[in-house]
């Protein structure tokens, strides 16, 4: 049965489902996470909705990164 993604999906599950997710959310601001030593704090946490709000994405990017991560 294939997991079903939304908003709400925490990353770490997102990233156990779809492994690529994580090149996706590179280009969406990702890498500061990374760059700031915080992603073991916030990955098991911080929902992919919660990301875009973090990272200030508008409804625009919100929608392309969603559609990237549907065509995984």
């Amino acid at each position: 049965m294939k997991e079903r993604i939304t908003f709400d999906t925490k990353l770490v599950e997102l990233f156990e489902i779809l492994p690529s997710s994580k090149e996706v959310l590179m280009k969406y601001g990702y890498k500061k996470l990374l760059e700031e030593d915080i992603e073991d704090v916030l990955i098991d946490k911080l929902t992919l909705k919660g990301f875009c709000r973090l990272m200030d994405l508008d409804e625009e990017d919100q929608e392309k990164l969603w559609q990237e991560i549907q065509n995984l």
